[in-house]
């Protein structure tokens, strides 16, 4: 029988959440009450990491004259049921164990 040899093997993953979106160039908007730079044409895009657990982001417009305001309220929840990982640098150091 071969001698059994370690083996540097290894996995990571992980998400990111994108919330987009567009209103008048000229508005004021904010992602769960922070301020989002929006783009000449009124678009925006606002990325962040997406841990386990629920995220609550309120979404608000408002028109410049501050008479106006629109809003959307998105909520998203991830969920890691199995975890078994580790990085490229944790398998070296187990392969040198």
């Amino acid at each position: 029988m071969p001698p059994v040899r370690p083996r540097k093997f290894w996995l990571v993953a992980d998400a990111e959440l994108i919330i987009h979106g567009a209103t008048e160039p000229d508005a004021t908007v904010t992602i769960g009450g922070r301020p989002i730079k929006l783009n000449p044409d009124g678009t925006f895009r606002f990325q962040m990491a997406f841990p386990d657990g629920l995220i609550d982001y309120p979404i608000m417009a408002v028109a410049v004259d501050g008479e106006q305001n629109r809003s959307i309220h998105m909520k998203f929840t991830r969920e890691t049921p199995e975890r078994r990982t580790n990085t490229k640098e944790e398998a070296v150091l187990e392969w040198m164990s």
